[in-house]
């Protein structure tokens, strides 16, 4: 047989989505399960309306293509009492199986009966599959576009009926947890019976009960295995090279040459800065969450202890999401401590040299990555500003084991959240703020635009700045007004002269000077698209309006809000929504008006996305945790019963 006439097999089909073993079609959980054992006579179909029922019918006609009704056909079918049906069936006539059916011959139909002029009518109906007549069918999710849920099903049927596979497949779970024994995974799951029967329920169930035994089953596995994962995970080896030893002293002393007073007490600036030099001192890679709430000033907390270990010769890079920020914090810097080398590594400082032989502190966006390959160049120390702006993959390209990594964020990942809770991360926490700042946060409609923007212009009226932020550079027509260079047109007919355009499109050198003008309060009004999301210091910018605000995410929008009222005092935040948007989504942009608190904001966010993958290769990190089973995707509740249990024993 040619290879262009040769049938691919269930199994060759899955490679597609990676799976290369049979055993591993056995880890892919069906989403649900449908109960074929219950057969209904006629005769007890009166006592059966509204209920799903099946029923075994003798086919009376072949399809007939619906006169009225597009994208329907007939079939007359005679159930066991010799009452004749007509049923309704949606599909497409030329391609629908009901056409395989003989006349005369039986089948088996799941379907709705319905009661109207005392005449039974069976609406809805389903062919079920002839092999599944009186047994539970597994349903299975396949992958849009790439893969069937069809063959999926074929694969695990497959596999299933083997012994081999079934004893393999528990073998893998095993080495999931480590090697553990059988009955120790059992017992951390809080699961009865055995893997093998596990198995079996999952993809042959003898009944209704044992599937949904199965199905619960199968997610408290895949808590446990959450749970070990993000635990190991976190057992980070004693490794010598990894240290840098600084003195409490010389940080204080670093700290008494800035030219301002950095926050004490209780989740400051001072006890933050303390704590990460102690955890690079420790002979261990830290791998540590600095949670500094957008205007505290996280820049300084890990800027002092960068300059520490600097000057004792280790490598340290500052990696950032974007150009305008990387200058930022350069700049920042090179005020606090003049003497300290430091190094832009972004698009707009292509071709300028780095002197490595000064071992600069290296500030840079992602080009680093390919700057440091060519020079053969990791990090003792790596900081990366807003983690949710970069890759895990991007993170491990630059680091070694040996590499420190201190991860900033006001708004945590949902995954970072659950390695703090479950597996061990350490985490920074920096909530005092130099000046008190009050920021009053709306989500608004169509209906209050009017009121928003005369709050708009009394802000602008009072002498101070407000952004306006947009979710496209330019319009997808002349009449959009939905875009930053439409609106900025707009917005400079209307003010003339006080308006200022910026926007990831413009050149570097455009970006850099249009920031430059904004921060000076040369421009009152800054319509921009997100470019000015992370970290960028308009100091007095007092009201932010989000066009199109479901576009974003609950971090994304936090950081908008955080770019007002930067040295204290009061602002307001719109999230703006024009049209409808669906209840779901509003749930979630609503988040902003229950806290402005960045890490409390990140935990109802993760209570609403999920945690993600959290084993230390996992490169999801947000959305429900594909966890040892395909198709079980867990939210955060699903940890519940199984930590109140832990924390009762």
């Amino acid at each position: 047989m040619s290879k262009d006439t040769e049938q691919i097999t269930p199994l060759a089909a899955m490679r597609k989505v990676g799976i290369t073993h049979a055993f591993e079609t056995l880890l892919w959980a069906p989403r649900k399960h449908v109960d074929y054992t219950c057969l209904c006579q006629a005769s007890e179909l009166p006592d059966m309306i509204d209920q799903r029922v099946m029923l075994e019918l003798t086919i009376g006609s072949e399809p007939i293509k619906h006169p009225t009704k597009k994208g329907a056909f007939h079939v007359w079918v005679v159930d066991g009492s010799g009452a004749e049906h007509r049923l309704t069936v949606f599909g497409d006539v030329r391609y629908t199986p009901w056409k395989q059916i003989p006349v005369g011959d039986r089948t088996f139909v799941v379907c709705k009966p319905s009661l109207y002029n005392e005449r039974i009518y069976l609406n809805g109906p389903e062919l079920v599959p002839a092999e599944w007549a009186h047994r539970v069918m597994p349903v299975y999710a396949g992958k849009a576009g790439v893969l069937a849920a069809a063959v999926v099903a074929m694969a695990a049927g497959e596999s299933i009926k083997d012994n081999a596979v079934v004893a393999e497949t528990c073998f893998a779970i095993r080495e999931a947890f480590s090697g553990m024994e059988e009955a120790d995974i059992l017992q951390l799951a809080g699961i009865k019976g055995n893997l093998a029967l596990l198995l079996y329920g999952l993809h042959n169930p003898r009944s209704m009960q044992m599937a949904e035994w199965a199905m619960k089953s199968a997610r408290k596995l895949a808590v446990a295995y959450v749970k070990h994962s993000a635990e190991q995970a976190s057992h980070r080896p004693l490794r010598m090279l990894t240290m840098i030893r600084t003195s409490e002293e010389d940080v204080r002393a670093l700290m008494a040459r800035l030219p301002f007073s950095p926050t004490t007490g209780e989740r400051s600036q001072e006890q933050a800065i303390v704590a990460i030099a102690r955890l690079l001192a420790e002979p261990y890679a830290m791998d540590a969450i600095l949670s500094a709430d957008v205007g505290v000033g996280k820049t300084l907390c890990y800027m002092v202890p960068s300059v520490a270990v600097q000057a004792k010769g280790a490598r340290v890079c500052i990696l950032v999401p974007n150009t305008i920020l990387a200058e930022q914090i350069a700049g920042e810097f090179r005020h606090c401590f003049p003497e300290c080398p430091v190094a832009l590594v972004t698009d707009a400082t292509k071709g300028v040299a780095i002197g490595w032989e000064e071992n600069p502190i290296i500030v840079a966006t992602t080009r680093i990555f390919s700057v440091a390959k060519r020079a053969k160049w990791h990090p003792n120390l790596l900081v990366i500003d807003e983690q949710q702006k970069m890759s895990v993959e991007q993170r491990e390209a630059l680091c070694t084991e040996d590499t420190n990594v201190l991860e900033a964020s006001a708004t945590p990942l949902p995954q970072t959240l659950a390695l703090l809770q479950y597996g061990g991360k350490d985490r920074i926490e920096v909530d005092k703020r130099h000046a008190q700042q009050t920021i009053h946060s709306y989500v608004v409609d169509q209906s209050h635009r009017q009121r928003m923007f005369a709050k708009l212009k009394e802000t602008v009226e009072a002498g101070y700045q407000v952004a306006v932020i947009y979710p496209r550079v330019e319009g997808k027509s002349e009449d959009d007004v939905k875009s930053v260079i439409t609106a900025g047109e707009r917005f400079e007919r209307l003010c003339p002269g006080q308006v200022i355009v910026l926007h990831g499109k413009l050149s570097t050198e455009a970006k850099l000077e249009a920031m430059q003008l904004a921060r000076e309060g040369q421009k009152k009004i800054v319509v921009a698209s997100s470019i000015i999301e992370i970290g960028i210091t308009i100091e007095n910018l007092r009201m932010l309006i989000v066009v199109e605000a479901d576009r974003y995410g609950v971090s994304t929008l936090h950081q908008f809000r955080g770019r007002l009222a930067r040295k204290g005092g009061e602002a307001w935040f719109f999230a703006y929504l024009p049209r409808e948007v669906e209840e779901e989504t509003l749930a979630r942009v609503k988040l902003l008006t229950r806290t402005t608190n960045g890490f409390e904001l990140a935990e109802l966010d993760m209570q609403q996305r999920g945690f993600g993958d959290l084993g230390r290769d996992g490169t999801a990190t947000s959305g429900k945790a594909r966890t040892l089973f395909r198709s079980i995707e867990l939210m955060p509740e699903d940890f519940e019963p199984a930590d109140a249990a832990r924390a009762a024993a």
